[in-house]
């Protein structure tokens, strides 16, 4: 692709979304870049197709696309920028130079390395605090409180945490007077992926949860 040339605030978001594993939502980012893409760069990586931006509740989700790697593995591989302005930042284009050189020789894609480092991630905040992030892919899934919800939509949303610990961490949730757990009544509307998903408790196999309130 032909180079795109940003300013520093696009280059730095592109950049912060990249190192997040290619998704994250503005409050995300704020917390790990200290800016958010919005107003005019939202619309024009947008346009470039380089950024996917979903409107989720109040927030936007962002999702790097085939063309925003490819722009951020391009990146890596430059001399810092003529205005790059502090030493720190062209020290750290000097470092770049040398991964995207190691990840040629190992054959290793950019994508690669941030998914393998967001998903690290995910898992540490998984172990941490479980119930808080089951709560937030509950509300990602549920249009309103108390709206029964497929454990099915619901665990592709944790990433790699053992389904061991999801399990655990939803028997121990039912027992809060906010959190249910219930069977499908309709077993026969079942897929075969939602009686796998499906979460044992008291030798019952439940299917849905509901959550009463934010």
């Amino acid at each position: 692709m032909d180079k795109i040339m940003f300013g520093t605030r696009e280059r730095a978001l592109l950049l912060g979304l990249m190192s997040m594993g290619g998704t994250a939502t503005n409050p995300g980012l704020r917390d790990h870049v200290g800016d958010v893409i919005d107003g005019a760069p939202r619309r024009k990586l947008n346009e470039l197709r380089m950024v996917k931006s979903v409107r989720e509740g109040r927030a936007y989700r962002h999702e790097l696309l085939e063309e925003g790697w490819a722009w951020c593995a391009a990146e890596l591989s430059q001399p810092a920028p003529a205005r790059g302005g502090a030493l720190t930042v062209r020290s750290t284009y000097a470092v770049f130079r040398y991964f995207d050189r190691y990840f040629d020789l190992m054959g290793v894609s950019l994508g690669d390395i941030a998914n393998v480092i967001a998903n690290e991630e995910v898992e540490a905040e998984a172990e941490a605090d479980l119930p808080t992030l089951i709560r937030e892919a509950y509300w990602r899934v549920a249009a309103k409180p108390q709206e029964w919800v497929l454990l099915t939509k619901m665990r592709p949303l944790l990433g790699h945490v053992p389904r061991t610990a999801v399990d655990e961490a939803l028997r121990l949730m039912q027992l809060l007077p906010d959190v249910h757990l219930a069977p499908e009544a309709d077993q026969k509307t079942l897929t075969e992926e939602d009686r796998e998903a499906a979460v044992t408790v008291g030798g019952v196999q439940n299917h849905l949860l509901a959550i009463e309130a934010r």
